[in-house]
């Protein structure tokens, strides 16, 4: 039971366990602490005494009768006193009440701010490099100005506030070396309660060459010990969210246009279209030299549509063949008044829009004097495109010493508008924000300074910058490849104060600029730690221990390790730190939530020993983790190679298997993962996941988009190390390359062309790497229950949904699984086993010849139960098998194990293994390891046939077989080669993995002919021809095997070979053993028929991959032919969630979408015939309901779409241009609010807009929907549920 204080309430902290009994004074949260002491009470008896005495000194000297009327007298005065003092005490009162309750309105602490503790003093140390604080038992301080000073140490009960404001106006800076807190000493900046609301920042200053080096903690640090309390809460506000719009390089969809050049004689026209910046027309007309170049221009004029903006730059000179024709259709369509009047060499320039009159145009001229003309002539004018992008569009022309230089821009003007999924209000200008990459190279990661944005909605952001990559904000091809985007300003820091250089011992090798920056160590036994909103920048150092946050061995952090209210970590920003993020280094019970990492070396959030518990991570976000060098997963290949510390001997560490291990892995030690994984991967270059299960894993709801390689499953071992292990994956989505076609830059090296349309994008690897979606190896793996699209080979590289490792020694299994599988009809390769060439080398490795799966029930191939494997595998054919040349693969009926093959101190012998039914295919394995001891082979075999195994060296002396996937009573024959002279002794045994024993041993003996040991096959018997040369025996499985076990249940079946001989020969029977033990090929299983028809139930039944799935999407799209496929009879289409609604005549379909309902439900289709147009104007100002997704798409080419007014309310920023277009497709709303995904998509005269696809959110909060019912948030339930342990 808690104890409780004088007002029967809990203490804040309950004593840990393993804590010790100190435990901060002064500030406890939650506590009220009166302004002053109540006066001391009076003893009422005393009271009463003194009136009676004075009473009886007053009465002494009078008679009775002047006693009694004095008394009356007295008694009346007494009334009528008593009356007026209470009449005056009670307005005395209440004025007093009114000014007390006034006042403490204004200035009353609130009990939840540490700063606002009466009993603090406030505390100003002044500016001493050399001064070494303790603040101690009795001191306890608010820090109210800028201090620097050498040290802080904070103990016995000692107390250090950071002063606030209640407006926030204080801006306080701490410099020290360190802070040191421990025994009862306490750090407050804030509390969770009542959150910092000035600007407070702790700057950790030193070199790793100077000054005191302290015990455990070392250099420039904040650190907390046993006793110790650490809070700080700067204000709240929403860490990071998602782009919910495209934010294209340089702010503009088809980017911004700078263009400049000398001596290009004439005019220099461009056109730009108004509604989305881009550059439609460049032209040259030479009206100085040529007449016909005027009336070129006076026709390219002519024919412009109104609205078009003009720019138009002299380059040398332009008049002396400018006719006045041509100088009227300035005038007229442009609205200039200079040209009229344009000279000799004169600079002129000018922006204007067709058909706008004078006050659309401006420009600007100047005379040339002396080969200058004094200045440029320059012309600007401001647009917005239909996004509500501000623009300008700038042309110019001047003489300098006789140069002539013209020239244009187009650019983002007064900042770049960004849309968000979240509310985002509590960002404020002058803030850094950073937007992830969204392509394969992080560097693309960009930081922006905000801007005052009054016109922004909550979700919107304006950023000073221009950006330099692209950005995705959309859903692509049912993958959410939205950009990530945090906010890195906090109000409370914690700042490293860096030299400009590298220095000392600190990787000056590796790194050019400072590395030694502060760190947070919190240690065992702490008494608080509750760290939120606040900023860590240049932190960490290139040390072990010492990252920007950091628990080291702290036990159990939560209710477990008796902390009442447990320890988090929530809302920071980790920034341009140089060793990791936070780590947790044997510490239990940790929650690290809404939390940034960006700009580190090393990885970013990090369990140190793996063996941590109970620690939570969520909705976090890491970004730009640069290479480290503390530990070998940290680096890239030159520090790999060049740091040989702790390397043995000569040994040259390999980037590849030693270094650069794992881009991200899911490992597992328990026998279960708890709960499935819900993830995405897209844009990695090389694999995003390799997962690792010890026995049992099961992954779910992943979706994984232009990724080298999507997925690869790996056991954590191979036989005999390994028991096996059960691997699947399921309901999850493979997009080879999808609509992202990223963007050149950033450390992105490979472009090339791909994906249906073989457009130019940045790719994976170089153009030749082999992309595939889900990659086998080890196994058994079960994939089931997905969808791949958009797998398509180029001329220079083959592109596979499933595929294998590459160049692999290793095993695979014939239990491989896959199932209920779709493939989308861009799907050129379903599987590719490989082929010699670029990357796959030979394909000679032992698992790329054994690659094989299970299709269960034909939905890879069309064979039901059938088995895949290499084309020229023999091992595993029959004469009905059906060769996939394409996939270089052979579709099998039959039953499959293997047979691991052990031999001792045969180093670099290779095996030969023959079917008897084809021995003119023999398989030749290399072995896992040619150099080892023990080399190990591991055939996949089909069962009930026979086998002989030869050695291009001495037969082994020592061999063992293991019977690998057997079943009971599952049997081959085989037949090993040997000297005729040999003797052999075979044993059998059960083999216990576990602790390398044997039981139920039994002795083989021998019989005198093949066929009385094919009588005897289930006896332990074996044959030996001398003839031949071969040792023949059967391996038949007498046990029963358990689910994924590779061996059987009471333990793994083995057979001991030693064979005695003093001969030295090559042991390889083939030209003795064949023809006479040849057999006649046959199907032991017969070969299913093809399935036909659609695959029911196949793929994943989810079709969008989102970072919110609590948010229901509609998925939408769009085909829009261009005249060449409308004249091939192509209908226009839109298409939602899966309906198809078409239209097969020139005109407009329109869908108008309930908003708020889920599932879909289409509240009208309209089809607007070519007559009919006029019309539609007036229905979409008045008869679209409120809360309406609409969609529109036009058919044929219409001259007017007389719609664009109407289509503002419905999203766009403006009126757009809608004359003489290929295409029209829109996507809007109607409602109160514009959400970020209305588009407007046109395409010119004759062109179609092909395929396009949106992801349109339903029932949103915004659009006014009234919610049904709560929607289930499984996440957030779970992270209520800890809170619910971390508060209690």
């Amino acid at each position: 039971m808690h104890a409780t204080d004088s007002r029967g309430r809990s203490p804040a902290f309950l004593q840990p366990q393993n804590g010790n009994s100190h435990r901060s004074s002064g500030y406890v949260p939650g506590k009220v602490v009166p302004l002053r002491p109540p006066p001391p009470p009076k003893s009422q008896a005393s009271a009463k005494l003194t009136s009676i005495r004075q009473e009886a000194r007053a009465t002494f000297a009078f008679s009775p009768e002047e006693q009694q009327a004095q008394r009356e007298s007295r008694k009346q005065k007494r009334h009528k006193n008593t009356f007026i003092c209470f009449a005056i005490t009670s307005f005395s009162f209440f004025v007093a009440l009114a000014i007390i309750l006034g006042i403490s309105s204004k200035y009353a602490p609130d009990e939840n701010c540490p700063d606002q503790n009466p009993r603090l003093r406030n505390w100003d140390p002044g500016q001493d490099s050399a001064k070494q604080v303790v603040i101690k038992e009795g001191d306890m301080f608010r820090l109210t100005s800028d201090a620097t000073v050498n040290s802080v140490v904070i103990q016995d009960g000692g107390l250090l506030v950071f002063g606030d404001d209640k407006d926030g106006s204080r801006n306080i800076t701490l410099r020290t070396r360190y802070i040191l807190i421990k025994d009862g000493g306490a750090l407050h900046i804030g509390a969770e309660k009542c959150r910092y609301k000035s600007k407070a920042t702790i700057a950790l200053y030193g070199r790793s060459d100077e000054g005191e080096s302290m015990p455990t903690f070392g250099k420039k640090f904040i650190g907390v010990e046993a006793g110790g309390t650490l809070e700080l809460h700067g204000a709240q506000k929403t860490s990071w969210t998602l782009l919910t719009r495209t934010l294209h390089s340089s702010g503009l969809t088809f980017g911004s246009y700078a263009f400049e050049k000398d001596f290009s004689r004439g005019l220099n026209v461009r056109v730009i279209d108004q509604d989305t910046a881009k550059i439609l027309e460049s032209e040259r007309f030479d009206t100085h030299e040529y007449h016909n170049e005027s009336r070129r221009l006076e026709e390219f004029l002519r024919v412009q549509d109104p609205g078009r903006i003009v720019a138009i730059a002299v380059g040398d000179s332009a008049a002396k063949s400018l006719l006045q024709g041509t100088i009227q259709m300035i005038q007229d369509r442009l609205g200039s008044n200079l040209i009229q009047g344009l000279g000799y060499r004169q600079a002129w320039a000018l922006v204007g829009v067709i058909d706008g009159g004078n006050t659309s145009c401006n420009e600007s001229v100047r005379n040339y004097e002396n080969h200058s003309s004094g200045g440029k002539a320059l012309a600007q004018r401001e647009f917005y495109t239909v996004d509500g992008q501000k623009f300008a569009v700038t042309a110019y022309s001047e003489w300098i010493e006789g140069v002539s230089l013209s020239g244009f821009r187009v650019e983002v003007m007064d900042g770049v508008k960004l849309h968000l999924l979240d509310d985002v209000s509590s960002w404020k200008p002058g803030e850094q924000i950073v937007v992830a990459s969204t392509d394969y190279s992080m560097y693309q990661a960009e930081e922006f300074t905000l801007l005052p944005c009054p016109e922004c909605s909550p979700f919107q952001v304006k950023v000073k910058e221009t950006p330099q990559f692209l950005h995705m904000g959309e859903i692509v091809d049912g993958v959410d490849m939205r950009a990530e985007v945090g906010i890195l300003t906090r109000n409370v820091v914690i700042r490293g104060e860096m030299e400009d250089s590298c220095y000392a011992e600190n990787q000056c090798q590796f790194f050019d600029y400072d590395t030694f920056g502060g760190h947070v160590m919190v240690m065992r036994n702490f008494t608080s730690v509750h760290l939120s909103y606040a900023e860590l920048e240049h932190l960490g150092q290139q040390h072990l221990g010492r990252y920007p946050v950091h628990f080291h061995l702290c036990g159990d952090v939560d209710y477990k390790g008796g902390y009442r209210q447990g320890t988090f970590v929530d809302g920071l920003s980790i920034h341009h730190s140089f060793s990791r993020c936070i780590t947790v280094h044997g510490t239990n019970g940790l929650l690290i939530k809404d939390t940034i990492g960006f700009d580190t070396l090393g990885h970013c959030f990090f369990l140190e020993d793996g063996v941590e518990q109970r620690n939570t991570f969520f909705h976090n976000l890491g970004l730009l983790t640069k290479p480290g060098t503390l530990l070998p997963t940290d680096r890239n290949n030159s520090m790999c190679t060049a740091m040989r510390e702790k390397v043995f001997g000569n040994y040259v560490p390999v980037p590849a298997t030693d270094c650069m291990m794992l881009e991200y892995g899911i490992y597992s030690t328990r026998n279960l993962l708890e709960s499935p994984v819900d993830c995405s991967s897209w844009r990695n270059q090389n694999s995003l996941h390799w997962v690792y299960f010890i026995t049992t894993g099961s992954i779910q709801v992943l979706r994984f988009a232009d990724n080298g390689i999507g997925l690869t499953f790996a056991s954590d071992g191979s036989f005999p190390s390994d028991e096996g292990s059960s691997q699947e994956v399921s309901e999850s989505l493979f997009v080879g390359e999808s609509r992202n076609y990223g963007f050149q830059g950033g450390q992105n090296k490979y472009v090339g062309t791909g994906g249906i349309d073989q457009k130019p994008r940045t790719l994976p690897r170089n153009r030749t790497f082999p992309i595939r979606g889900f990659q086998i190896y080890d196994g058994p793996i079960h994939l089931t229950k997905c969808t791949f699209k958009k797998y398509v080979p180029t001329p220079d590289r083959y592109t596979s949904a499933v595929g294998f490792l590459m160049k692999n020694s290793w095993q695979i299994t014939p239990r491989n699984n896959i199932s209920l599988v779709k493939f989308g009809p861009h799907v050129s390769l379903n599987v590719f086993f490989g082929k010699p060439g670029p990357w796959f080398e030979d394909c000679e490795l032992d698992g790329d010849k054994n690659s094989i799966f299970h299709d269960v029930d034909g939905s890879v191939t069309g064979y039901k139960d059938a088995y895949v494997g290499r084309m020229d595998n023999y091992l595993i054919r029959h004469p009905s098998c059906v060769n996939m040349t394409k996939w270089n693969a052979v579709i099998c009926s039959g039953n499959y194990a293997q047979v691991y093959v052990q031999t001792w101190s045969t180093q670099n012998l290779t095996m030969t293994i023959a079917r008897d039914e084809y021995p003119s295919s023999p398989m030749v394995l290399r072995g896992i390891n040619q150099k080892a001891a023990f080399p190990q082979y591991q055939p996949v075999i089909m069962l009930e046939k026979g086998y002989t195994v030869h050695w291009n060296g001495p037969a082994p002396k020592i061999a063992f077989l293991y019977l690998i996937n057997f079943n009971k009573n599952d049997w081959i024959r085989v037949g090993l080669c040997y000297p005729s002279n040999t003797s052999f002794q075979v044993t059998f045994g059960f083999f216990q993995r576990h602790n390398g024993s044997l039981s139920k041993m039994e002795e083989y003996e021998p019989v005198h002919s093949l066929a009385e040991l094919q009588k005897k096959q289930s006896e332990r018997k074996f044959y030996f021809d001398s003839g031949t040369g071969l040792l023949f025996l059967y391996l038949k499985a007498k046990s029963h095997r358990i689910g994924h076990s590779y061996c059987s249940s009471q333990g793994c079946e083995r057979v001991k070979i030693q064979a005695t001989t003093d001969s030295k020969a090559i042991s390889n029977c083939m030209a003795k053993a064949y023809p006479q033990y040849y057999k006649k090929p046959s199907a032991l299983k017969r070969m299913p028929s093809m399935l036909t028809g659609l695959c029911q139930g196949c793929g994943t039944q989810q079709v969008v991959f989102t970072s919110d799935p609590h948010e229901s999407y509609l998925p939408v799209q769009f085909q829009s032919p261009s005249k060449a496929e409308l004249q091939r009879g192509a209908p226009s289409v839109i298409s939602v969630n899966g309906t198809d609604f078409t239209l097969r005549s020139a005109g407009v379909l329109l869908l108008i979408v309930d908003a708020c309902g889920v599932p879909f439900r289409l509240t009208e289709k309209k089809i607007f015939s070519l007559a009919d147009v006029s019309r539609m104007e007036e229905y979409l100002k008045a008869g679209i309901p409120p809360r309406s997704v609409v969609l529109l798409s036009t058919r044929g080419e219409i001259k007017q779409l007389n719609i664009s007014d109407s289509l503002v309310p419905l999203g766009l920023a403006k009126p757009a241009h809608l004359y003489n277009k290929g295409s029209t497709i829109f996507l809007g709303f109607s409602g109160n609010f514009k959400p970020s995904w209305t588009k407007l998509f046109t395409s010119p005269a004759g062109q179609g807009l092909g395929l396009l696809e949106q992801f349109i959110p339903l029932q949103l909060d915004e659009y006014g929907c009234p919610r049904a019912g709560t929607v289930r948030r499984r996440d957030l339930e779970l992270l209520k549920q800890l809170q619910k342990h971390i508060r209690d």
